[in-house]
């Protein structure tokens, strides 16, 4: 999605025979999912603006109900599409918490001052999220992948202001 537009949800499939739509939810907050909420659909090239009618918790997934989506035809053709709500739309975070598009992109260094490169994604993970942080390759190498933990006795800060993270580099991690 564009930086204008946040994925919160992927459409799974149809949800029976009346247009609904099983989603995955992409956010912290699937209660977000409510009736007269606007969101950008993304499937390839193809963009849509739809209005959820009716949204419901099911089992992990959220079943919505967009406004002119009346068929397990339209519901089918929306498998796939990438559900995006605009920036300025965003639920506010308390201090410390971040988004996943505002982590991936920081450059990561030690607290040594020593660049390691890039965080390529953000992994949710049971316990912690996982920062994937792509290395600078040595000159005449290959880029490496590097899994770092998203816990406080290893990242010792974020600042976004700068498009920093700072870690502490323990045994076994590089």
């Amino acid at each position: 999605m564009t930086s204008e537009f946040i994925a919160v949800a992927r459409v799974i499939a149809p949800h029976g025979v009346r247009g609904e739509v099983r989603v995955l939810p992409l956010t912290d907050f699937p209660d977000r999912f409510k009736p007269r909420l606007r969101l950008r659909a993304r499937k390839g090239e193809s963009v849509t603006i739809l209005d959820v009618e009716a949204a419901r918790q099911h089992r992990g997934f959220v079943i919505i109900k967009f406004a002119g989506v009346n068929s397990m035809n339209d519901a089918e053709g929306l498998r796939g599409a990438v559900l995006g709500v605009p920036r300025a739309d965003l639920v506010p975070l308390e201090p410390g918490r971040y988004y996943f598009h505002e982590i991936e992109g920081l450059e990561v260094v030690t607290t040594e001052g020593r660049h390691l490169g890039k965080v390529a994604r953000v992994i949710r993970g049971l316990a912690n999220d996982i920062y994937e942080v792509e290395t600078d390759p040595p000159r005449g190498r290959r880029a490496r992948t590097i899994l770092v933990p998203g816990v406080r006795d290893i990242v010792k800060s974020i600042d976004l202001e700068r498009g920093e993270m700072t870690i502490e580099l323990i045994p076994g991690l590089e």
